[in-house]
């Protein structure tokens, strides 16, 4: 067995095919089947199942592919550790942002990362954060911003950045004050446009009404952000939100919102295990730890709590491998 071997294994599980996978790592294919036959021998397990559209991992093959992966990123890791400290960032990087940051947020990011690495091609997903969590997960995604609540996954691990509090926003005539916060029960009592069920935001809103015996009002479910607040403006609805995704419509008059008691939610980073010490990569995760810092210094960000260690703290623990 050797890197390669496990490498054009696992372009074989990922892509069902061992003739297309052969056509991707550039070898002819009896000499590709010849080498999952030897790891087959090696291992003492059958690895793929075949049938008349590709293959299939046995149990056996997903259990190899874990250590494949885990063996690939650790020797990655190695290679990096051995390069030019002073390596400049280049290649692509992926990046999920939610909606909530666009304003707040995601602008200044983007701009400011691309000026500091104009040679790293930037590819950033826009989404609510349940959609960039199944993108992290299936390693759609480098990095990606998500809710405190996304669990620590084999794909991909969670570092707080901020707290924010929930609000509960309205059209303008409804009269709600930033400084007047509404009690959770008050949800139970207004009709309010929703997002999916998979978001931890909703979940996060619904335990903490179920505490005090009350449900959302059957009403209306929306998968857009911006449609949502269009339908807020005109009378339809209220939502709730962290306040980022509506600062900007609360401070020109759009929008009214008042904070809801106790209800708060975590921002935090997903990183991709596997391309976290990935140049381009390592500096986009310090970029967005120091533009968040930065954004929330100087008022930019409102009503935000910082919820993490020192930027060499985290450089420096980021730099020993995690072992499971």
């Amino acid at each position: 067995m050797n890197l390669r071997s496990l490498q054009n294994f696992l372009s074989v599980a990922e892509i069902g095919s061992l003739k297309g996978a052969a056509g991707v790592v550039n070898i002819a294919q009896p000499a590709l089947t010849r080498q999952i036959a030897l790891l087959e021998e090696e291992f003492g397990a059958r690895l793929f199942l075949r049938h008349h559209r590709g293959v299939t991992l046995t149990e056996a093959g997903e259990r190899l592919r874990e250590h494949a992966e885990r063996i690939l990123a650790e020797v990655s890791r190695a290679r990096v550790a051995m390069s030019n400290a002073l390596e400049k960032p280049s290649g692509m990087v992926s990046l999920g942002l939610p909606t909530a940051m666009r304003y707040v947020l995601s602008t200044a990011l983007i701009s400011s990362y691309h000026r500091a690495f104009p040679d790293v091609q930037l590819k950033v997903h826009e989404a609510f954060v349940h959609v960039l969590e199944d993108m992290l997960d299936s390693r759609q995604l480098d990095v990606a911003i998500l809710f405190g609540g996304s669990p620590n996954l084999d794909n991909f691990e969670v570092k707080s950045l901020v707290t924010e509090d929930v609000y509960l926003v309205g059209p303008p005539q409804a009269g709600l004050n930033l400084n007047r916060p509404v009690p959770i029960k008050f949800l139970a009592e207004v009709a309010i446009i929703l997002i999916s069920r998979r978001n931890q935001l909703r979940l996060t809103a619904e335990r903490a009404m179920a505490r005090h015996g009350v449900d959302f009002k059957p009403f209306l479910e929306v998968e857009g952000q911006p449609l949502t607040h269009e339908l807020v403006k005109k009378g339809i609805g209220y939502t709730i939100t962290p306040f980022c995704a509506v600062q900007a419509e609360i401070e020109t008059g759009l929008l009214s919102g008042a904070p809801i008691q106790g209800l708060s939610i975590t921002w935090a980073l997903g990183i991709n295990r596997v391309r976290a010490h990935a140049p381009a990569v390592r500096e986009l995760i310090v970029h967005i730890q120091r533009v968040v810092d930065n954004r929330v210094a100087s008022g930019s960000w409102h009503n935000v709590r910082t919820n993490h260690r020192s930027a060499t703290e985290r450089i420096t623990s980021r730099r020993t491998p995690r072992t499971r």
